[in-house]
């Protein structure tokens, strides 16, 4: 059998909600909407018991928001199922030299929240490593008392049998000590999460319940005064190891065994996600892939060694040798490669369109993202590579495409006849300059400074802003200054080989019902690796600054053991007895023996060597993290010069003569800006203010800390019939804010 057993998905991503009980499961594949569940986490079924039953509903009968769950499964990998499948209760499983049937799974969670214990969060410093003289948040707080600045409510234990429920909470299930701060101003913390195990034996984590507060008293407090540091503060985020380890009834000792998973998974909290259904321009899928292929020779068919693609090389992921001479030798991307023009391409081009309805009044900002009208933004005629046609179709169709892109000045040089392929045949690609003049607008490596290529040699289209039109890593500081985004290096990869005419056609391959206009969601995943990439598809990929679940530590292949999954600190990670102890005890382990070390307490250090511990991934984040959510909607840029955020022109009125700035972006898909909205029972929407009565300053900040959860969440308009949303030209309406608990609920 030689089977494996791993946990899927590899990072799960729960996300906070005040209501004391109410919550769903997280959605498996980007785009898709959460499921509904009973009280146990079980998916709710359409009456046919086969169509699970989306959300509709993401707020309690008093307006307070639903905790959204990340739900783990251990898949096994065989010689049957080398892809893997789901492991069921009363499967054959075999490990540590026992063979049995699965009579169960017990699961161990640690989460821990170390944003106040670590270093201030700067902008790009630290990505690299810190400086000795870089400040600390609390930094009044020194020697072993620091320790006291990590919540840490030690690890759990559930069971798919006996023990179904816990709380990673400040009681510490008497057989823990936890570490909690407080009282806090306005909500005091007592845990940072819950534990559900379903009755197919799937582990649901919960994450908090959005508390934040300031242990600071007196007068002015509770303050907020910067958008990611602020000392004395505390939020209920947090991450950690999620493990399991597997039950099994041995008939040839007729007794209990145990076995353990390959590795752990991880799991992090993270704010609601008040657009489910919008992508980001970057997902963390796509932003953690681009860094796998580059670093760690995740599809050595997509970029490898030169000239080895005719023969690609196989490199184990974990072996740092490996890599590392892989690393070092010519690495290029494939230049033969051919991607699919629906899967690969419109996936990526389909997305900035979305974010009007997210941002609907900075129409300059905008521009050039808009494409109601389509024209040269048509999917039917980017999807179409060059073909070999007769002279007389190629001249007609050609002479067709000619007058639809004389808007494109000089991109019409790009419309030539192919050679010949054949007696009265030629290779025709009309639609070429359509494809150029939309990767022109595209920002390049080393770009991400630049506004515009204006008046430089190298100028594309010195008129229009480069693309994305979105804030980056650094646009506040002269320090690493990144102003804007732009995409991943494979991303922008595969959208040149399309712009060069090396693309297919792949209508025919996409699931049946698939709609250009409706690309999201995806099929459910069927495999763990893309249950894996399916979570993290509506997790923020960029920009870092910090971002928004987590940020730029995800991109830094030293913290993980392969793709997708972390590299933990087996001493916070895995059960305190080991398997082959637990089977010799046959099941009478005492519940201490299970949890954590006590003699132990998490490190206020990276050790990425050793692995990463509870709380090491959302500890870079905004501290609380409603300050920099709120202030994180749009951002003023200075676009003077390249290298320089802030200019200073006291006594040179040439200067600020000279000095430009741009109204940009952060991430609307997760903050958005300006949203139509039904109000006070109008049949016709209005365009409202997204986060209305929360101004975008520190003052706003602190209104945030107790009032995110009156916000709308933004769907598919559901009052629009189908044959209205998914056309070219799609209604103003198209997405509908929900939900807005103004005037209702306690908040608590």
């Amino acid at each position: 059998m030689n089977a494996t057993y791993k946990i899927h998905p590899a990072i799960g991503i729960a996300r906070l909600g005040n209501s004391p009980d109410a919550f769903y499961l997280g959605p498996e594949t980007a785009g898709a909407l959460p499921t509904e569940c009973d009280e146990l986490g079980n998916p709710k079924f359409s009456p046919d018991g086969k169509t699970p039953v989306t959300v509709k509903k993401f707020k309690d009968a008093k307006g307070r928001i639903k905790r959204q769950a990340a739900r783990f499964q251990v898949w096994v990998y065989d010689e049957e199922e080398q892809k893997g499948r789901p492991l069921k209760i009363g499967d054959p499983i075999e490990g540590g030299g026992n063979k049995g049937t699965l009579v169960a799974i017990q699961w161990r969670v640690h989460m821990a929240n170390k944003k106040a214990s670590w270093y201030q969060f700067e902008q790009l410093q630290g990505e690299h490593g810190y400086s000795p003289d870089h400040p600390l948040r609390n930094p009044d707080v020194t020697g072993a008392a620091r320790s006291r600045l990590i919540i840490d409510p030690g690890a759990r234990i559930v069971d798919s049998r006996d023990n179904r429920r816990a709380s990673l909470d400040r009681s510490g299930d008497g057989v823990v000590t936890t570490t909690f701060p407080g009282p806090l101003t306005p909500l005091s913390i007592d845990k940072l999460g819950d534990l559900i195990v379903d009755d197919e034996a799937r582990l649901l984590v919960l994450g908090g319940h959005g508390h934040s507060g300031t242990e600071k008293t007196g007068p002015g407090n509770p303050s907020i005064q910067n958008y990611a540091n602020n000392d004395g503060w505390f939020d209920d985020t947090g991450d950690g190891p999620v493990m399991a380890r597997l039950v099994m009834f041995s008939e040839e000792v007729q007794r209990l065994r145990f076995v353990d998973v390959e590795y752990p998974a991880w799991v992090l909290t993270g704010y609601p996600s008040y657009v489910p259904e919008i992508l980001d321009i970057i997902t963390m899928d796509e932003a953690m892939e681009d860094m796998f292929v580059r670093e760690m020779a995740y599809d050595t068919e997509i970029y490898g060694r030169v000239d080895s693609f005719k023969d690609p090389d196989k490199i184990d992921s974990a072996d740092p040798e490996a890599l590392r001479f892989w690393r070092r030798d010519r690495l290029e991307w494939n230049p033969n490669y051919c991607p699919g023009f629906y899967a690969d391409i419109w996936s990526i081009l389909f997305r900035p369109n979305e974010f009007n309805y997210l941002t609907l009044i900075l129409q300059a900002s905008n521009y050039p993202h808009a494409q109601e009208t389509r024209g040269t933004f048509n999917p039917a005629d980017l999807s179409r590579p060059p073909s070999v046609r007769t002279n007389a179709d190629a001249n007609a169709i050609e002479a067709k495409v000619a007058k639809l892109t004389e808007h494109l000045g000089h991109y019409a040089e790009y419309l030539v006849k192919g050679p010949s392929a054949g007696p009265g045949k030629r290779i025709s690609d009309p639609f070429k300059p359509m494809r150029m003049f939309l990767y022109d607008l595209l920002r390049l490596p080393d770009e991400e400074n630049e506004f515009r290529k204006s008046g430089k040699v190298n100028s594309r289209l010195h008129n229009l802003p480069l693309m994305p039109l979105l804030a980056g890593d650094n646009p506040i500081t002269n320090e690493l200054p990144s102003k804007f985004l732009r995409l991943t290096e494979r991303q922008l990869f595969l959208l040149k080989q399309w712009a060069d005419g090396k693309f297919y056609n792949d209508l025919d391959r996409m699931p049946d019902g698939y709609n250009p206009f409706r690309p999201f969601p995806g099929p459910a995943p069927k495999t763990g690796r893309a249950l894996d990439k399916g979570v993290l598809g509506k997790i923020l990929g960029g920009a870092f600054c910090p971002g928004g679940e987590v940020g730029w530590i995800m991109r830094n292949p030293a913290i993980y053991i392969e793709p997708y999954r972390i590299k933990p600190d087996l001493q916070f990670s895995t059960f305190r007895m080991t398997a082959a102890r637990a089977s010799s005890l046959s099941g009478a382990v005492p519940p201490e023996e299970y949890s954590a070390y006590q003699d132990q307490t998490l490190s206020l250090k990276n050790d990425f060597d050793n692995g990463l511990q509870p709380g090491d991934l959302t500890k870079y984040m905004s501290c609380p993290w409603q300050a920099d959510f709120n202030e994180c909607s749009t951002q003023t840029i200075d676009v003077t010069y390249e290298g320089w955020n802030n200019i200073y022109t006291q006594g040179n009125s040439l200067l600020a003569d000279e000095q430009m700035s741009w109204e940009t972006l952060w991430w609307p898909a997760h903050r958005p800006m300006q949203v139509q909205m039904k109000l006070n029972g109008n049949a016709q929407p209005v365009i409202v203010n997204w986060a209305s009565g929360i101004q975008q300053t520190a003052a706003g900040d602190l209104k945030m800390v107790t009032d995110w959860w009156r916000l709308s969440f933004v769907v598919d308009n559901p009052d629009l019939p189908a044959t209205e949303k998914y056309v070219a030209s799609p209604p103003v309406d198209k997405y509908i804010g929900v939900e807005q608990s103004y005037g209702k609920g306690d908040g608590k």
